[in-house]
């Protein structure tokens, strides 16, 4: 009996576990090298929803976007020391009234934390419901899954000293969302962001 309980327990510790894994966004990043457009995508990016705060928050990882091959990889290496954060207040009340046939457009001005530094930043982000919205959670229990969001983030490496890296990057550095996947951070996930989340 004991055994069972210890069983039960476990696959429900794993559960709980497995749930509270965020899900990932399909992001592409985009600059030129040299006279070359450089771009590369992967599903690298986790967007995440703090309903205590209203806030929205991207955290990209351009760590996770190199292809393993040094001649295409060469121009991210001035971006990966350093993941990449963006957060924007953003009402809950902006989730409401969408249904499969319509979306929202938002101007957000927020802040780019990368390299150290902080930047003001705005962006213009839709948001739509997804075909399967059910105006409730999902099977993980996430709401806001039911909703994704697009918009690009353009970054000036001057604003974040990355031009003074040994590859010189001095280009508009694009960075792209399509059907971004919103996460509803849990207790814990703070952590997940570091410093962006510990500035108010």
């Amino acid at each position: 009996m004991k055994s069972k309980i210890t069983l039960l327990l476990l696959f429900v510790l794993i559960g709980l576990k497995h749930i509270a894994q965020p899900v990932s966004s399909t992001t592409y990043v985009q600059t030129c090298y040299n006279k070359t457009q450089c771009s590369s995508i992967n599903n690298s990016s986790f967007l995440f929803f703090d309903e205590s705060r209203n806030e929205l928050f991207l955290k990209v990882d351009f760590n996770n976007f190199k292809t393993g091959e040094d001649s295409i990889d060469d121009w991210l290496n001035d971006l990966t020391e350093t993941a990449l954060y963006f957060k924007a207040p953003f009402q809950a009340e902006n989730f409401s009234g969408l249904s499969n046939h319509n979306h929202k457009n938002y101007t957000l001005r927020g802040e780019v934390f990368f390299n150290g530094i902080w930047h003001y930043q705005t962006i213009e982000l839709t948001i739509f419901a997804a075909e399967s919205n059910m105006l409730g959670p999902n099977n993980n229990g996430n709401k806001y899954d039911n909703y994704k969001v697009n918009f690009s983030l353009p970054i000036a490496p001057k604003d974040f000293k990355i031009h003074k890296k040994p590859h010189h990057l001095t280009k508009t550095i694009f960075i792209g969302l399509a059907l971004g996947r919103i996460n509803l951070l849990l207790p814990g996930q703070e952590t997940i962001l570091g410093d962006a989340y510990k500035k108010h």
